[in-house]
Parts: C-alpha cells; structure tokens; sequence
C-alpha cells in the first residue's frame, strides 16, 4: 500500500477458522472522524492481496478491511475442508468482533469470484453483517458447474490479465494456500446457488462485472442482480478481476452504494 496509509492486523478466531484483516486508514483519522468500513472478500485460491488497487482508492472515506478466509493468504493452513456457508459465518463474525462490535455501522461488503458466493452467503445468513453486498465477477452460472469449464473459463480470463494480477495469484493459490485445500475449495464453487441465497438477502445488493469478463458472462450478472429483492448490475472495464483493471469504477460503485443504503457520509 502506498505511504499515505497505515495498516493494522486483526484476527477473528473460532475453532480451526480464522479470518485475517488487513485495515488501512489515513494516518490520524479516527471512528469518530470517518465512522465508516468496507469489507473485502477474495476469491478461491487468492487473498486481501488482490485489492491492492481497490483498497488504495477507498481509504479516503473510511476504513477499509481486506480479509484473507480461513485457509487462505496469512491465515493458517487448514486440514480439513471448509464450506461457503462457514466462510460466510467466519466473516460474519469477524465483522462483530472488528467493527459493528467496536461501534462501527455494519460495512459494504465487496466480494470477488468465490467471495461473491461468500458474501451472497453472508447476506442471506446473517443480515445484520453488511448494509450494502458488492459481487464482482460471481462465478459458476447454471450450466457450467464443472471444475473443467470453470478451468477453461478462467484459462481464457489470463490470457488479457496484467502480469501482476497472475503473478499474485499464482503465488497466493500454489505457496500460500495449499493445492489440496484449494482443489477442495473448488468444489464449492461449482456447488454452490448463489441464484438461490441472494433472494433471501435484505440488503442492496450490486453484481458488477468487468465488461471483457469470460468467467462472469453478462447474462449472469442480470440474473443475479435479478434474484435480489433490491438488485442492480454494474459494468466496468477490464476483466474478472476488474478491481485491477478499474479500480476507480470498482470503487465509485462502492461508494454509491454506502451513500444510497443511507449509511455512511458525503
């Protein structure tokens, strides 16, 4: 991150799960100063690593929480699986211990390819845990609910990807994580509905999706933002992680939808 902001490790732990949360804020800023937060939830095999760019554009207006899911990023190794719904819960809790516990209004909740189904999860589940839920890229359509055509989908998406973006992932998903634990995970991707939780969600809910996206077909999108009491769909540049290729329109949205649930400040 760069040197205009400061960073704080959190940790929520319960059993055998523990989320990791990256938090930058401006330097001197306070709860009381800017009493706001976002929460940001990667995808399968990555971690907080993958909203760098995302995180740099929203620290201006609030504290900005880049979490690593059980098992992966900085959190610790697991021996067993872990399904959506326990991310969903294991997030859940890191929000009541980290901000609304410590007297924050519940965050937006942005969460990329796997996060999506994390935090569709999370808004069904537990309501009281996010204002405003952002899904970026949500992944496995009907259809194409296979690890091979999810495989040749995201083949194509690092064909247009930034080096960078790769690199990051690469590292997070074969170092960071490890292949068993993330080919478990896999599986949940392509299980999951999220067609079938995001109509119990109360909150807004955005589905955003990079404009060039093979992994996140537009048609997806639309019928998410569909399913959702109070849905829209979104289109910024770039590809499945759009957050790196658009993190000003990634981030605009964000923003704008704080400011329509009513919760936070000009």
């Amino acid at each position: 991150m760069p040197g205009t902001t400061v960073q704080q490790v959190n940790q929520s732990e319960d059993g055998d799960l523990t989320v990791v949360g990256h938090v930058w804020a401006l330097p001197g800023s306070s709860r009381a100063v800017v009493p706001r937060a976002v929460v940001l939830v990667h995808g399968v095999g990555s971690s907080s690593r993958a909203y760098a760019k995302l995180a740099d554009r929203l620290v201006a207006h609030g504290e900005v929480h880049a979490v690593d899911l059980p098992g992966f990023g900085a959190s610790p190794h697991l021996r067993r699986d872990v399904t959506i719904p326990e991310h969903a819960a294991a997030v859940a809790r890191y929000i009541r211990e980290h901000i609304t516990g410590a007297g924050l209004p519940a965050p937006v909740v942005v969460g990329h390819s796997m996060g999506s189904q994390v935090v569709g999860q999370l808004l069904a589940d537990h309501p009281e845990a996010a204002s405003v839920g952002v899904l970026v890229g949500p992944t496995a359509e009907p259809g194409t609910r296979t690890i091979p055509r999810q495989a040749v989908r995201l083949a194509v998406d690092a064909v247009g990807e930034p080096p960078r973006t790769l690199g990051v992932l690469i590292v997070d998903a074969l170092v960071r994580c490890s292949v068993p634990y993330y080919l478990g995970q896999l599986h949940h991707v392509v299980d999951h509905r999220l067609e079938d939780v995001l109509p119990r969600s109360t909150v807004p809910v955005v589905v955003v999706r990079g404009e060039r996206d093979p992994v996140a077909p537009e048609h997806w999108a639309e019928t998410l933002a569909a399913s959702a009491p109070s849905g829209q769909h979104r289109t910024v540049r770039g590809r499945h992680h759009a957050m790196d290729a658009d993190p000003e329109g990634v981030a605009e949205i964000v923003l704008e939808a704080w400011r329509v649930a009513g919760r936070g400040i000009g």
